[in-house]
């Protein structure tokens, strides 16, 4: 990373930690299930809430071999994880990626084997787990080792947010640290509305709108999140939009459109490998005003 950049990451996480501090932190998701009507939506004023489920475990007593860190043992409520999609700790606001050696387990010859990439293989920001459920890990290229702090996830796959009705404006909130999406939407859910929240450093999306939800993103910031398919991922027959947001430092796309109608516009996205991507047949993206830079 440029110098530039990484100063401007290490500013973003300084100024992130001073509002942690500002701001009353809830540990537990937020599951809101009491949506209004289309002519008088519920709304949801969060007023700088901010939901972090992350586990500090910078303390633990870690075998230290340069770049590579392992624990003594499992971590406690942090079994191996086999599922490549999402994160498995972060470094600060850095996520880091777990990472399979496919090669390995085509060779045991055993069904649904798991082997994890071994720890001298690891490229910087990716982890594993040893046969004994110890977990290492390699920092990443942004972070000097025993210079930041050491994020776990909380156990299973809780996300951060969950929208469970429908007609229902969310302001104000952010979500960090989930195992799994930082604001998950799931089933038939109209009239979403996501105004200035922020995800950031989530486990899979910072955002995700699945089977028939439809939903309307203004004035957000959606970052670091882990998902390999990126820091938004709209599937299934969604139909959303995406107006005056900022995407920045997820892995791999801003944006991954597999549902059915999407617009994006006046949006901001940088230090990504991707902006837009789009999969699946029948799928309609518009797109105005963005702009897009890789760094």
């Amino acid at each position: 990373m440029p110098m530039r950049s990484l100063t401007n990451s290490l500013l973003w996480f300084a100024a992130l930690t001073v509002s942690l501090h500002a701001q009353e932190i809830r540990r537990k998701p937020l599951i809101l299930s009491q949506g209004g009507t289309a002519e008088k939506p519920a709304v949801f004023d969060g007023k700088g809430m901010i939901i972090d489920l992350g586990i500090d475990i910078t303390a633990h007593d870690w075998i230290k071999d340069g770049d590579v860190w392992s624990s003594r043992g499992p971590l406690k409520n942090h079994p191996p994880v086999d599922d490549e999609q999402r994160a498995g700790l972060f470094i600060d606001e850095v996520p880091l990626r777990i990472t399979r050696d496919r090669e390995a387990e085509k060779k045991s010859g055993v069904a649904k084997k798991v082997i994890f990439a071994a720890p001298e293989a690891l490229q910087p920001g990716q982890m594993g787990w040893s046969e004994d459920g110890s977990l290492y890990f390699r920092w990443p290229k942004e972070k000097k080792p025993g210079e930041a702090h050491i994020f776990q996830p909380p156990p299973g796959l809780a996300s951060g947010v969950v929208i469970a009705c429908s007609h229902i404006t969310v302001r104000n909130v952010t979500a960090m640290h989930a195992a799994n999406d930082g604001f998950n939407i799931h089933g038939n859910r109209v009239g979403i509305r996501l105004e200035n929240v922020k995800a950031l450093s989530n486990g899979d999306e910072g955002i995700s709108a699945h089977e028939t939800v439809q939903m309307d993103v203004v004035d957000s910031e959606i970052a670091w999140n882990g998902s390999a398919a990126g820091g938004v991922a709209d599937v299934n027959d969604s139909v959303t939009t995406y107006t005056n947001c900022e995407l920045h430092h997820n892995v791999n796309a801003a944006f991954l459109f597999d549902g059915k109608a999407h617009r994006v516009t006046n949006c901001v996205m940088h230090h990504q490998d991707k902006d837009i991507v789009v999969r699946g047949e029948g799928v309609t993206v518009e797109q105005s005003g963005n702009v897009w830079r890789k760094e």
